[in-house]
């Protein structure tokens, strides 16, 4: 079963750190189901939210998304699968 989950994760300014985020993404065989981007208040970097699914477990992810030196920030927030299951 797939399990979906939201991750926010605050990035540096430039543009092409959503480029990584999504090749990382991608590379360890995780579907975006959903993407959001917008500046930080602040204008200093991204807040970008990330919609995922995959049967592989998200540590695989975040792991490798930590290592990004873009990344800055990084939070997981679970869905449950069981309500994907649901509505599927």
């Amino acid at each position: 079963m797939s399990a979906q989950h939201r991750l926010t994760i605050q990035t540096g300014l430039e543009v092409v750190a959503l480029e990584r985020l999504l090749q990382v993404t991608r590379y360890r065989g995780f579907q975006l189901c959903g993407m959001e981007m917008k500046p930080l208040a602040d204008h200093s970097g991204l807040l970008v939210t990330l919609n995922i699914q995959s049967d592989k477990p998200i540590s695989l992810l975040t792991a490798q998304l930590n290592k990004l030196y873009d990344v800055q920030q990084l939070e997981l927030h679970e869905t449950s699968a069981v309500n994907a299951a649901l509505s599927a």
